[in-house]
């Protein structure tokens, strides 16, 4: 027969003698579970230890940092103002883009931009933070959206440069001024109730309310084709600016212009006035295009285009 290893382990007690005896394989056998027990608490108490060493760390980081959230909160405050500016620009494109007769970009289109989107990772630098309300993950995300909306915006500007340059004659016909430089809009393009009947009926144009003298300006260039008077507008200019457009003061107090002139944008044709079927002092003002009444807020720059 094969021998076996043993150990025999023997103790004395007061009552009595006892022992028992191990084989070699359930010694290596028990030996392993000593072990493995022995690592499992190891293991444990080092991922304890270094989630306590880092949360330490990061409370530390975070207090330290907190230096950092008044730069973040002055970059937002900045964000929010290239925004504000970005808008005006947006409405600008808009306006010379009606102004040059080429399409207006799609607004699926500007809302997205142009260029791809940056991956940021975003948790593990928030972190870093100290609970308050800012996130560096929003701040990049909005500096990447107005990055892809400026790239639009200067591709937009080149498309219209473009076609300005080439359109000169045409872009000195298109209606692109206010007709006055004072008084408010007290009734805009679309429809409205009568003041006289008070039924619901489409204003073609829009009135500006402005006092008696107040000067009116030719807002392109063009031939004036009739001063009229009737019992509905009362004293009213029709200007021909070719390309198809066509503008109408109404209810002038004086007309300075004959049939036949050859008049510049910006040149003074008239006067405010409250003639033809009128409740107070104001200029009538229409926007035609290929016989088609159009809305002169869409023909409408900031100052003057000579």
């Amino acid at each position: 027969m094969k021998k076996q290893s043993k150990i025999v382990l023997i103790w004395n007690s007061v009552k009595s003698s006892k022992s028992f005896s191990l084989s070699q394989g359930k010694l290596i056998g028990l030996t392993l579970v000593v072990v493995l027990v022995f690592a499992g608490i190891t293991t444990i108490a080092i991922n304890a230890f270094s989630n306590s060493f880092y949360a330490a760390k990061l409370l530390r980081l975070q207090k330290n940092n907190s230096k950092l959230v008044g730069t973040i909160y002055d970059m937002q405050n900045r964000i929010k103002q290239m925004e504000s500016e970005l808008h005006v620009l947006t409405e600008k494109d808009r306006a010379l883009r009606t102004y040059a007769d080429i399409p207006l970009i799609d607004k699926d289109v500007r809302k997205l931009g142009i260029g791809g989107r940056y991956n940021f990772q975003s948790d593990e630098l928030d972190n870093l933070l100290p609970k308050e309300d800012v996130e560096l993950s929003s701040l990049a995300n909005d500096l990447d959206r107005l990055t892809r909306e400026i790239k639009l915006e200067r591709i937009s500007y080149e498309e219209i440069y473009n076609a300005i340059k080439h359109r000169s004659p045409q872009i000195r016909s298109t209606p692109s001024i206010r007709p006055v430089n004072t008084g408010y809009i007290s009734d805009g393009y679309g429809y409205r109730k009568d003041p006289f009947t008070g039924m619901k009926r489409f204003h073609y144009g829009i009135d500006i309310s402005a006092p008696t003298g107040t000067p009116v300006y030719a807002t392109a260039d063009g031939v004036v084709r009739s001063t009229n008077f009737s019992r509905t507008f009362g004293r009213i200019i029709k200007i021909d600016h070719g390309y198809g457009y066509s503008t109408y003061y109404a209810h002038l107090s004086k007309m300075l212009v004959k049939p036949g002139e050859v008049v510049k944008r910006g040149q003074k044709i008239a006067e405010v006035g409250c003639t033809g079927r009128s409740t107070a002092s104001h200029l009538h003002y229409e926007v035609r295009q290929n016989g088609i009444n159009k809305n002169p807020l869409d023909y409408y720059f900031t100052g003057y285009i000579r």
